[in-house]
């Protein structure tokens, strides 16, 4: 048996494609190229769904996280983890409910990569800030251990990784920032 890295669907740096950035003013980038390495799925407030997605992908800059929007969502759904990808925004078009960006997503089918432990098939979210991972499991039974005891262990080893990823995504989000009184 031959151990391998698992992603960990980390970035380097969180963009949205197309529009302007609210915080600085400043155009957002329009286009990504690189590995689509999966999907995690955090909990919004704000949406009608409760939730967002942050799709990542490995270019030469770096792993870099794209926030999705509906368009993005629906087109990114049906690619292989693995496959080379350019997402590029395309224009705003009217809807009834305001604006919606559109994107172009093209494949290279032939120009793939191997990446393990994604989170294409992430479960649902769990709170706020919480990226998801996919779970897959680790498959066989362990010898002397009561199910119930290996079901809790594994709830706390989630619990403890949850907090994990939530205070890693609140400081990189800049929402760890103390308040004045």
């Amino acid at each position: 048996m031959a151990f391998k890295s698992v992603s960990d669907l980390s970035s380097d740096i969180t963009i949205s494609l197309g529009g302007t950035n609210r915080k600085t003013g400043k155009k957002n980038p329009t286009s990504i190229e690189g590995y689509y390495l999966g999907k995690r799925i955090v909990a919004d407030t704000k949406k009608k769904t409760g939730e967002s997605f942050l799709y990542f992908f490995q270019t030469p800059k770096g792993n870099i996280g794209v926030w999705g929007k509906t368009d993005l969502d629906r087109k990114l759904s049906s690619v292989a983890v693995g496959t080379m990808v350019r997402a590029s925004f395309d224009k705003m078009v009217p809807t009834p409910n305001g604006e919606m960006y559109k994107f172009l997503v093209e494949i290279d089918e032939d120009n793939t990569i191997e990446v393990t432990g994604s989170a294409q098939a992430a479960p649902p979210a769990y709170s706020d800030a919480d990226e998801d991972q996919a779970n897959d499991g680790y498959g066989g039974t362990a010898v002397g251990v009561d199910e119930e005891e290996e079901d809790e262990d594994a709830m706390q080893a989630m619990a403890l990784a949850k907090a994990e990823k939530v205070a890693k995504v609140q400081a990189l989000l800049g929402k760890n920032k103390t308040t004045k009184n």
